[in-house]
C-alpha cells in the first residue's frame, strides 16, 4: 500500500491534513499549496479559521494566493476533526509547552489523538512536527492505535520531522534548509521522504524516530547553552567594565573555531526556553541529572531580572527619579510579532511592579493586552517618542532591523541598550545592560 501512496504523492494526489496552523502548521500548509498539494487546515482557534476563511494570515510573510488550491484550503478549514477521513497524511504541528512545574506539557497532543481516533482509517499516515522528548512519538501512535488495529509499515504509517521555521527571517527557505525525516520503518520513511521532497531541496533520513526526536532537542540545546554562555559573559564584562559587544567583536575575528552569539535580555519563544527543558526533564527519568544544559537553562531565565536589577541600581546610584518607562519590542526576537516567552514582557511586568507607567514601541506588536492601570496597551508611533526626551528612561527590548534608532536616541533623555543596537555609539545617554 505504502507504494500507492508514494504513487498519489509523486503525482500530488496527495491530500495532507495540517492540525495546528500556527507559527508552524500555517507556513507548512503554504508550502504544500505551493507545490500543488491539496492542504485540508484545522485548528482549535476559531478566529484563526475565520481569518483563513477570509484570506487574512496571521503569520508574517505568509499571503494566501488566488487559485483553486488555496481556495479549497480556505473553505475547508475547520475548528473540527472530521476532514481528518479525507486525509492521506496528517501532519501534526500542535504546541507543547512546559507545564508549571516544568515538566512537558503533552495534553494539546494527546487531545487531538483521542479527539481523531474516530477519523483516522487505515493507509493513513501520520508525521509530527512538534517537539517532544524522545520516544514521545511511538507514545502518541500507541493511544491512537489502542485498539490494535493498526499495524505500522502494513497498514498505517508514522513519522517524525522536526520543524524548523525561523520566524522574522525573510530569507528563509528550504531550497537552503535541509528538512529532517525519520519513520518507524523503510516503508513509513519512503513516505515521509518523498512527501517533504516536493517541498524542500534537500531531505535528510534520521537513523530513527528517536534520532531525529533528539537531533530537534540538541539543534535548540546548542543555543541555550551557547546563549547562556554568552549571557554570562556579559555580566562578567560588566563587573570588568568592558564593553561584551566589543569582546564579541574582537573574537569573532577569529575565522575557525568559534561562532558568535548575542547577548541579550533573556530568551523567548517557543524553542530555546522550552526544549532543553524537556531533554532535561527525560534524562531525570532515566536516573540522569544534566548538567549544562539546566545551569544555562536557569541562567537564560535569570537575564531579564538581572537587567531590571542593572537599572534599578543605576538609578539609584545616579539619584534619577523616573516612573515612565519605554520599552523598544515586545516581540522575542527580531522582525517578528511572536511574543511568546518575551524577556520584555518579563522586564516591562517588573517596572509595573515598582509603578512605572510602562509604554512600548513596536512596529510588529500594534497591541498587547496585560490588564495594568501602569500599561498602555497599543504600541506608540514613533513621532509620539518624543516625550521621552525629557522624562523617563527607554530600554532596547527587541532589536526590530526597521527601527529608527538613531531617531529613538535624538528623542531620549536615557537608554539602556540590552541588545547591543547602539554598541559603536559613545553618547553617554547609553548604558548597556
Amino acid at each position: 500500500m505504502y507504494k500507492k501512496l508514494i504513487s498519489k504523492i509523486k503525482s500530488k494526489k496527495i491530500n495532507v491534513c495540517i492540525i495546528g496552523l500556527g507559527y508552524v502548521g500555517l507556513p507548512l500548509a503554504f508550502r504544500f499549496l505551493d507545490a500543488s498539494i491539496s492542504v485540508i487546515g484545522i485548528d482549535n482557534d476559531i478566529s484563526k479559521i475565520n481569518k483563513i476563511k477570509s484570506g487574512i494570515s496571521y503569520i508574517e510573510n505568509k499571503n494566501f494566493k488566488k487559485n483553486r488550491l488555496y481556495r479549497e484550503f480556505q473553505k475547508k478549514a475547520a475548528d473540527t476533526y472530521t476532514n481528518v477521513r479525507e486525509a492521506d497524511v496528517i501532519i501534526l504541528c500542535l504546541p507543547t509547552p512546559l507545564s508549571k512545574n516544568k515538566s512537558p506539557d503533552m495534553s494539546l497532543l494527546k487531545n487531538c489523538i483521542v479527539k481523531i481516533k474516530k477519523f483516522v482509517k487505515l493507509n493513513q499516515t501520520l508525521i509530527l512536527e512538534s517537539t517532544v522528548y524522545p520516544g514521545a512519538t511511538i507514545e502518541l501512535f500507541n493511544l491512537l492505535n489502542s485498539d490494535k488495529k493498526f499495524i505500522l509499515g502494513k497498514n498505517f504509517f508514522l513519522g517524525f520531522s522536526p520543524e524548523r521555521e525561523n520566524p522574522g527571517d525573510k530569507s528563509f527557505s528550504y531550497n537552503s534548509t535541509p528538512k529532517v525525516i525519520s519513520g518507524f520503518s523503510k516503508q513509513c520513511l519512503s513516505i515521509g521522504y518523498f512527501l517533504y521532497k516536493e517541498i524542500c531541496k534537500k531531505v535528510y533520513k534520521a537513523h530513527s524516530i528517536k534520532v531525529a526526536e533528539l537531533s530537534k532537542l540538541l539543534e535548540n540545546t546548542y543555543r541555550s547553552v551557547n546563549i547562556g554562555l554568552i549571557n554570562e559573559f556579559k555580566i562578567i564584562a560588566k563587573k570588568l567594565d568592558v564593553n561584551i559587544w566589543d569582546i564579541i567583536a574582537a573574537a569573532k575575528t577569529k575565522n575557525f573555531g568559534f561562532r558568535p552569539f548575542n547577548p541579550g535580555p533573556g530568551v523567548g519563544g517557543h524553542c530555546i526556553p522550552i526544549d532543553p527543558i524537556y531533554l532535561s526533564w527525560y534524562m531525570k527519568n532515566k536516573n540522569y541529572n544534566s548538567k549544562i544544559i539546566e545551569i544555562s537553562s536557569t541562567l537564560n531565565s535569570s537575564m531579564p531580572i538581572w537587567v531590571c536589577n542593572q537599572i534599578f541600581n543605576y538609578l539609584k546610584k545616579n539619584k534619577i527619579k523616573t516612573n515612565k518607562l519605554l520599552i523598544i519590542g515586545l516581540a522575542y526576537k527580531k522582525n517578528t510579532a511572536d511574543t511568546r516567552e518575551s524577556p520584555s514582557i518579563d522586564i516591562m511586568k517588573k517596572f509595573i511592579n515598582k509603578k512605572f507607567h510602562v509604554e512600548f514601541y513596536d512596529p510588529y506588536v500594534k497591541k498587547f493586552d496585560f490588564k495594568s492601570k501602569y500599561f498602555k496597551n497599543k504600541s506608540l508611533t514613533l513621532q509620539s517618542i518624543k516625550k521621552y526626551k525629557k522624562d523617563g528612561i527607554i530600554i532596547i527590548g527587541t532589536d526590530h532591523k526597521n527601527i529608527n534608532y538613531k531617531k529613538i536616541l535624538e528623542n531620549s533623555k536615557l537608554i539602556f541598550d540590552s541588545r547591543g543596537v547602539y554598541y559603536k555609539n559613545k553618547s553617554k545617554k547609553i548604558i548597556f545592560v
